[in-house]
């Protein structure tokens, strides 16, 4: 009742361009979010656009722990996910949801589409642990033939639908034509201060949704941000 009251409270004050979603521990908290983000994604009529929604699954801990029960993770699939724009899983986080685990690129391909059937527009399988790295287990790796290792590779992958929204991109193709995803690779950057660069980058997506585009075009900044520039300033 006062997550209802606090929704409704924020839908009436300032009505959100954009929604991030973060950890939802319990089956009540991820019905009462589904249920608000029903609200606003179909009501015909108000005038103002349905927000975009970012959802980062926040299931398992930097430890390897598990973060909310199996009713509170079928809640959210079944709720949640059918109103997101993009949810963004960590390798971890997308077993969890999978059921299974991800040893290869091809197993992240596959598992991005199996997660994007349960219901939201896009999905982005974070690659901030390697392919390598087991859940809850203290890694060492060094293997140097696995690609995953030495780069941070996140997937993208969107629905049909959303891939046709905005078309054409500058007389372009999109690279992301609903059957086949994106990977993006930036170096691996070795460090310990990781604890909350999901959040930090789920957040971003979404402030970056909520500025448009020509707001990003007009801010922006040659050097590094976000996340990896955190983490920069962490180890200073």
């Amino acid at each position: 009742e006062f997550l209802r009251e606090q929704l409704s409270t924020l839908e009436g004050d300032l009505y959100p361009r954009a929604v991030k979603v973060g950890m939802l521990g319990t089956k009540d908290l991820a019905e009462e979010v589904g249920e608000w983000l029903r609200k606003v994604k179909e009501d015909t009529s108000s005038v103002k656009k349905a927000p975009l929604v970012v959802v980062d699954p926040v299931m398992i801990s930097t430890s390897g722990h598990k973060l909310v029960d199996e009713t509170a993770k079928s809640a959210m699939i079944g709720k949640v996910f059918p109103y997101a724009d993009l949810v963004t899983p960590n390798k971890f986080e997308a077993e969890e949801l999978l059921g299974r685990k991800l040893h290869t690129p091809e197993d992240v391909e596959a598992g991005a589409r199996e997660i994007l059937a349960m219901g939201p527009q896009a999905v982005l399988i974070k690659g901030g642990h390697s392919l390598l790295e087991e859940q809850g287990k203290e890694t060492s790796v060094s293997d140097e033939n696995n690609v995953s290792v030495g780069y941070a590779q996140d997937y993208l992958l969107m629905s049909s639908e959303m891939c046709e929204e905005g078309k054409p991109v500058k007389d372009r193709p999109r690279l992301c034509d609903g059957s086949r995803g994106i990977w993006l690779r930036s170096d691996r950057y070795d460090t310990t201060h990781t604890h909350g660069t999901g959040c930090t980058l789920s957040s971003a997506i979404a402030s970056a949704w909520a500025m448009g585009q020509r707001e990003r075009e007009d801010n922006a900044a040659t050097e590094k941000v976000g996340a990896l520039n955190a983490m920069y300033l962490a180890d200073a």
